[in-house]
């Protein structure tokens, strides 16, 4: 049965369409090419191909560099050489409304491994990386300049990922993203938290793919993409600078199971994994989209997404997944 769905708590709308009878065979896409280790950027031994790193993680812990690079580090940090913001602009157009495009734009090489998959992550490296993101969003959220702080990841090439060695990137802004704005206006006006009331009540839905004692991984009822999981903390904080570190461990596991699940349903799909955080008045929280369908002339004139995959039908083949792997 089709049907238009509402955000949870915005004024914004999707269309769920299961009779398109999408199955996840459907969705394989090519698959980018992996490249040579020995001209990929972001492998050991090639760091004098990237900028000085901003830092450089390690087992010993978090080092800055000098006159000559770190070797045997686990995850590096560094200015992303096409950067979409720039700490020193040039002055904005005068033309219309226009601001200089000021701000920071890094790449977080988040594996030493060129042909590793995040899904195959360790615990324990997973635990590093999410500790790498909380490290790099304090960092750029106590700056007068920065408004907004994102944090994303794209894995395969029909995602936007333009190298296949896995990594993230960081671009913060000095305005808030409409999307953010509206949703913070949308919970200004509510009783409670908008967020923690879908955390209560997806836990009892048919939704729920798995949880654990912190976190909660969900398809949820709007959902833009097929496969589209959320991951959500059950107790109510902003960013990942108040997560305890018990929170953190929950999280890397939860987020292993989440990647592992959409890898065996949909063949190791291209997914954005985006992560939501404000300093404060807000609910942390993570989204994984699939790259697996196309926005064409609908979705562009009207806003409001096609998804031929029902979020109840892709947490139970999820959920499925999940209980293997446990």
């Amino acid at each position: 049965m089709t049907e238009l769905r509402r955000h949870y708590f915005l004024d914004e709308y999707c269309i769920i369409a299961p009779k398109r009878g999408k199955r996840p065979s459907d969705f394989q896409m090519e698959k980018a090419k992996t490249g040579d280790e020995a001209a990929c950027p972001f492998c050991p031994g090639n760091e004098e191909m990237t900028p000085p790193p901003d830092a450089v993680y390690t087992m010993q812990g978090v080092l800055s560099e000098g006159p000559s690079r770190i070797s045997g580090w686990e995850l590096r940090v560094f200015p992303n050489v096409f950067a979409a913001m720039v700490p020193c602009p040039a002055p904005a157009s005068t033309e219309w409304m226009a601001l200089p495009g000021q701000g920071f734009h890094e790449v977080i090489v988040d594996s030493p491994r060129h042909r590793e998959n995040p899904a195959d992550f360790s615990q324990g490296h997973m635990e590093r990386l999410i500790m790498v993101y909380r490290d790099r969003y304090v960092h750029y959220s106590e700056n007068d300049l920065v408004k907004y702080v994102s944090i994303f990841k794209n894995w395969g090439k029909e995602a936007g990922a333009s190298l296949s060695h896995s990594h993230s990137q960081l671009v913060t802004l000095p305005i808030l993203p409409p999307l953010i704005k509206r949703e913070l206006d949308a919970i200004s006006r509510a009783l409670r938290c908008p967020f923690c009331n879908i955390v209560e009540q997806e836990k009892k839905s048919c939704r729920l793919i798995d949880e654990n004692e912190n976190w909660i991984l969900i398809a949820p009822f709007y959902s833009q993409a097929p496969y589209e999981t959320w991951i959500l903390p059950k107790r109510h904080f902003a960013n990942l600078g108040e997560m305890h570190e018990s929170e953190g461990k929950s999280l890397a596991a939860l987020l292993m199971q989440a990647l592992g699940s959409l890898r065996s349903v949909l063949n190791d799909p291209p997914y954005n994994c985006m992560i939501f955080q404000l300093p404060f008045g807000y609910h942390l929280n993570i989204r994984i989209q699939p790259a697996i369908s196309k926005i064409a002339g609908f979705e562009r004139s009207t806003g409001v997404y096609i998804n031929s995959i029902a979020p109840e039908y892709a947490a139970a083949k999820l959920s499925a997944l999940a209980e293997k792997m446990i």
